[in-house]
């Protein structure tokens, strides 16, 4: 793997830098756009699930000094409508590992491909924050969602822009918020290709994740 020194940092340049630097994901290509607008979450402390949803799904809750909000309009077509939502929650899950402090959190492995690279950018991410000592707080903001179908039936690319102008890291022991460590460009263009659970009707699970810094559509 390409290992490089990641850019020091708000809580989410950190946790993006940390993965998809370490693993080959980071890309310099933009992804193919298909237009979408939507309306902000207000809770998103709670997995989002949406309403009818029979999955039995982990339970996440962050902390009253962190949250990850989204500008999203459910698709349509109910496949795009569960990848999108599952795309969300594994996020969500990838940090639920960092507020918990265990780069082993059931919530993610819950939301992934066993084995494969989005399991790996998970336990990565938060193995390289707690690691240091660091937690995260503020609000990790996203937008700009698009979903595009593959060639197969169950493979859908879920893609969006991440702020993390107001994330930032938080030192666990002391409490001290490392503000002064920002990203001169504090948002990615993210693309993670969900696949359709072959074991649980209507969950769709992480397949793989990159993310493009500083993309001119997330500015």
């Amino acid at each position: 793997m390409n290992r490089r020194t990641s850019p020091a940092l708000t809580a989410l340049a950190t946790a993006t830098a940390l993965l998809l630097t370490a693993c080959g994901g980071e890309s310099s290509e933009g992804d193919e756009k298909i237009p979408g607008a939507g309306e902000s979450s207000a809770e998103a402390s709670a997995s989002p699930s949406e309403k009818g949803d029979a999955i039995v799904r982990p339970e996440m809750k962050f902390p009253n000094d962190f949250k990850m909000t989204w500008d999203v309009a459910t698709p349509t077509d109910p496949d795009e409508a569960a990848a999108v939502n599952d795309a969300r929650n594994y996020m969500e899950a990838t940090f639920h590992a960092v507020t918990e402090q265990d780069p082993e959190d059931s919530a993610y492995k819950f939301y992934v491909v066993p084995l494969s690279q989005a399991q790996q950018y998970a336990k990565e991410t938060a193995e390289g924050i707690v690691k240091r000592g660091w937690t995260v707080t503020g609000e990790l903001r996203h937008s700009n969602v698009q979903v595009r179908k593959g060639d197969s039936k169950k493979l859908i690319t879920v893609s969006f822009c991440q702020n993390e102008s107001e994330a930032f890291s938080k030192e666990v022991k002391t409490g001290k918020v490392l503000k002064d460590q920002g990203s001169e460009k504090p948002y990615y263009a993210y693309s993670v290709l969900m696949e359709k659970s072959a074991s649980i009707e209507g969950l769709w699970q992480a397949k793989a994740a990159s993310a493009t810094k500083g993309a001119a559509q997330c500015a």
